[in-house]
């Protein structure tokens, strides 16, 4: 559910900031020709570059995409909504909500055979559980290869790129777990309420 002419709004936001494409490049750790790329709707960028990118831009990455909302704690497979960025091939699904001291942020990744993102790094911790089919992880200097039930923790602040490699299910399916801020939606009053409506049960079974 990306906005219209994604890269038409990430070009007028860095204009606005008065920014060159190789400050923002700086900023990101993405290349200014990748940048170009996206800001002329050439090549769509992963959901975690967008993290970086309006850090960069000095927004919020709800100003450059719009994502399903997750006011509840619990979701349901059957309910979750698909979306993609600006039609891009790789898609997801909010895994996890927002709420007041909230750290962590949870996706899955539902990404066609032959895909590879570009070289990103961002900070926090990144975790990967493959679900289905197989890929390959490049960190650093480091090439891990996953298939479904295995997983990688590293350090964000790593450069590093995902490859769907090629599967008879044709596609591969992670689930990411991390601390780069991909919602910046905040529904902690719904889990306070339930929080606090627990607590009052706990205190009324004490007294009785």
């Amino acid at each position: 559910m990306a906005l219209p002419q994604l890269g038409k709004t990430i070009r007028t936001r860095r204009h606005a900031v008065k920014k060159t494409l190789m400050q923002v490049a700086r900023e990101t750790g993405l290349t200014a020709g990748f940048l170009s790329q996206v800001e002329r709707n050439l090549t769509t960028p992963s959901i975690t570059s967008l993290v970086v990118i309006a850090k960069a831009l000095g927004v919020v990455i709800g100003d450059l995409i719009k994502q399903p909302e997750q006011i509840q704690p619990d979701s349901y497979q059957d309910q979750r909504q698909t979306y993609t960025v600006a039609s891009g091939p790789v898609k997801y699904e909010r895994l996890s909500t927002v709420f007041p001291g909230s750290q962590v942020h949870s996706v899955k990744f539902t990404m066609p055979c032959g895909y590879k993102s570009e070289m990103v790094s961002h900070d926090g911790d990144e975790m990967v559980f493959v679900l289905s089919g197989q890929v390959e992880y490049t960190v650093g200097l480091q090439h891990f290869v996953l298939c479904a039930g295995d997983s990688l923790h590293f350090d964000g602040n790593i450069p590093h790129t995902v490859e769907a490699l090629m599967h008879k299910s044709k596609q591969a399916e992670l689930l990411w777990v991390g601390t780069a801020q991909l919602f910046d939606d905040e529904h902690g009053n719904v889990i306070e309420e339930k929080h606090g409506n627990y607590e009052r049960f706990l205190k009324g079974t004490e007294n009785s």
